[in-house]
């Protein structure tokens, strides 16, 4: 009789064959596959293995340098978010801190953890290392203390180092001296540590993120997270079984921190929404709402509109006659999803990895921004090696998990909420409306024209620092340096004479809120992704960081919030207005802006403009951000050019910006 194979084991092979052959896309995938397929740390470890492999293939839709401070044993932890980090596209570049020597890293200015200079930190420790008493007789201030310790660590990194933070929460212990009591005793160790968690959740600034570590321990069960074989055989505070689970949590965050996070889910409907097929069932055949499988679609259903208010948006990809699936929306009483909740409503009988290239080119997304919910695993297979950039969620057989593994899917957390987020699905709604403008419109400049664009130029400020920060560190396509500052940063510019604006849009369909941001600095403050040009001189504002969100990209507007950058400039005595174009493989629609905006190359620098040129770039391996050697520098003379403005937007500049 043969013995069945384990489903990691089968993974393990199948990352073995792909390493054997050499062939770096198929590596990558066969590591995917064990991350999402199963918890083994073995397996999660070969994993890293072949990753090690591929390093310097140019797989990553981003590489970063993250530095990682436990105070226990950790190096099994950082092999494991290197996995997990991989599924959202992130090569990165680990130092791993010694045996409880997180905090003397981050106080030292000299030590190994400033000389790697991290883009990230990330903080594990355990509530061990919590100056909490068994039963304090003073829990207040021993609360305030530990809350100042941490606020205080994460002001030193944020200022010597400029790094992200990302912090784990403390778990509680599950040995507990004063057992239940504990609930009810201020003093309580137990309950201290969920205060602070509480605490630290409200303290956190620009830059500082928190994992939430006694949700991952729920996920993996009190015995997985803590073992105590592992803590006193090797210093393990999270237990081995535990690792992956925690990885997962951390790279969830950390992609979302730099703007990797999805940003479409596209649903089935039939036995994914409902159960039953409606076109044979009938709307009163279906099951939902009643019994534990409809009571599970209602689960997913409400779980699905929850993420749609918190910003994503959600799209219908059915196989199906429209006005069958139409029906249930509208007749039957238990559906929790309106027809207004989706951008996008495609029941067609075409190819589902069809109609999803579709609606990437509808909403003017990347591939990389969709998530695939079928209940079906032809379905989901299909779609997974046809478009390999998609996330495909495997769906359990039976509805009643359908929620988990949405919740657990990586690249759907999120690091900040904001107005623009609850408004997405209007937004990209009135980008569909403007769209079918554009092709009723005799020409571009008809169209542009019938838009009747309006945007106000503002200064960072209390109200806008936020979405500000957001649209920096999220924004991928049009981003000319690939410079993500923060708050502190931002401010630090103001405070040296720079500039730091964003830019509303509105047009006849929407307000589209803040879709851009701008910021420069004096030439002698001004340090960019791409150095200082060496032909920069007094005199000259150097454009640091320019980011337009996709939506209104192609509509005018950089140009015109560029055009009052140089009028500002010319008001303050600046002589030229100089930018950069830093590639990073994801930025090529923002490639030509300062040669189109009237702007003349610094030296021999310029990027050929043709056809060939610009689709070569854009199938090219992307270098990692920052590389300098193929920066192009572009500068404008105040005092004999204005930026070329086709003038189709009306712009108004708060007093404040001028």
């Amino acid at each position: 009789m043969s013995v069945p194979v384990p489903p990691h084991a089968a993974l393990v092979a199948a990352l073995r064959d792909a390493r054997r052959s050499g062939d770096v896309t198929a590596t990558v995938r066969a590591v995917t596959a064990v991350a999402r397929g199963t918890h083994e740390l073995a397996a999660w470890l070969s994993a890293d293995k072949a990753l090690a492999q591929v390093a310097d293939a140019g797989w990553a839709r981003r590489s970063l340098r993250v530095a990682v401070l436990s105070s226990h044993t950790g190096e099994q932890l950082t092999a494991a978010l290197r996995v997990a980090a991989a599924v959202h596209g992130l090569h990165l570049t680990t130092w791993t801190s010694g045996y409880r020597l997180f905090e003397q890293e981050i106080l030292d200015p000299g030590s190994e953890l400033h000389a790697f200079a991290p883009e990230v930190v990330v903080i594990l420790a355990d509530q061990r290392e919590l100056h909490f008493p068994e039963l304090s007789t003073a829990p207040e201030d021993d609360l305030a203390r530990e809350i100042d310790r941490w606020q205080h660590l994460w002001s030193l990194l944020r200022e010597r180092t400029g790094a992200t933070v990302v912090q784990a929460t403390f778990v509680p212990p599950v040995d507990d001296p004063l057992g239940h009591l504990g609930l009810g005793l201020p003093g309580a160790r137990r309950r201290q540590v969920r205060r602070l968690n509480l605490a630290l959740a409200e303290a956190v600034g620009d830059g500082v993120h928190l994992v939430d570590a006694e949700q991952v321990a729920l996920r993996a069960g009190a015995g997985a997270w803590f073992d105590a074989r592992y803590w006193y055989l090797s210093k393990n505070a999270v237990g081995l079984a535990a690792v992956p689970l925690l990885a997962e949590a951390v790279a969830d965050v950390l992609g979302a921190a730099v703007g990797l996070a999805r940003k479409v889910i596209a649903v089935d409907l039939d036995n994914t929404l409902w159960g039953g097929v409606v076109g044979e069932d009938g709307v009163g055949g279906l099951a939902l709402g009643d019994g534990p499988a409809g009571e599970a679609f209602v689960d997913i259903q409400r779980f699905l509109r929850a993420l749609k208010d918190r910003g994503l948006l959600l799209a219908v990809v059915s196989k199906n006659n429209d006005a069958d699936a139409r029906l249930p929306f509208a007749e039957h009483p238990d559906m929790v999803l309106t027809l207004d909740d989706f951008v996008a409503f495609e029941a067609t009988w075409d190819d589902k990895s069809a109609v999803l290239r579709r609606l990437a080119d509808r909403l003017g997304l990347g591939l990389d921004a969709f998530v695939f919910v079928d209940d079906n695993p032809v379905e989901r297979d299909g779609v997974r090696h046809q478009l390999p950039q998609v996330g495909v969620v495997d769906l359990p057989s039976e509805a009643t998990g359908y929620v988990s593994a949405l919740a657990t899917f990586p690249g759907l957390a999120t690091v900040g909420l904001t107005a623009e987020d609850a408004r997405r699905t209007d937004q990209y709604r009135s980008r569909g409306r403007a769209a079918e403008l554009a092709g009723a419109a005799g020409s571009r400049e008809d169209f542009l024209a019938q838009l009747a664009m309006t945007a106000r130029v503002e200064p960072l400020g209390e109200a806008n620092r936020t979405r500000i920060v957001q649209l920096i560190g999220k924004t991928n396509q049009f981003n000319l340096t690939g410079q993500r500052p923060g708050a502190a940063e931002l401010d630090a510019f103001v405070a040296a004479a720079g500039l730091v604006w964003g830019l509303r849009v509105a047009d006849r369909f929407d307000d589209h809120g803040l879709v851009g941001v701008i910021v420069a600095n004096p030439a002698a403050t001004a340090v960019t992704a791409g150095g200082v040009p060496g032909g920069a001189r007094e005199g000259d504002l150097v454009i640091d960081t320019w980011v337009m969100s996709c939506r209104v990209l192609q509509r005018t507007a950089e140009f015109a919030l560029l055009a009052e950058l140089a009028r500002a400039a010319r008001d303050r005595g600046f002589t030229r207005l100089v930018g950069s174009w830093v590639p990073s493989g994801r930025n090529v629609p923002a490639r030509h802006v300062f040669a189109e905006a009237g702007f003349s190359p610094l030296g021999d620098q310029a990027l050929p403009r043709d056809a060939a040129a610009q689709s070569a770039a854009a199938e090219s391996p992307a270098p990692e951000e920052g590389a300098a050697a193929t920066t192009t520098w572009w500068a404008l003379d105040l005092a004999s050019a204005r930026p070329v403005d086709p003038g189709f937007v009306s712009v108004t500049t708060l007093q404040e910006a001028s």
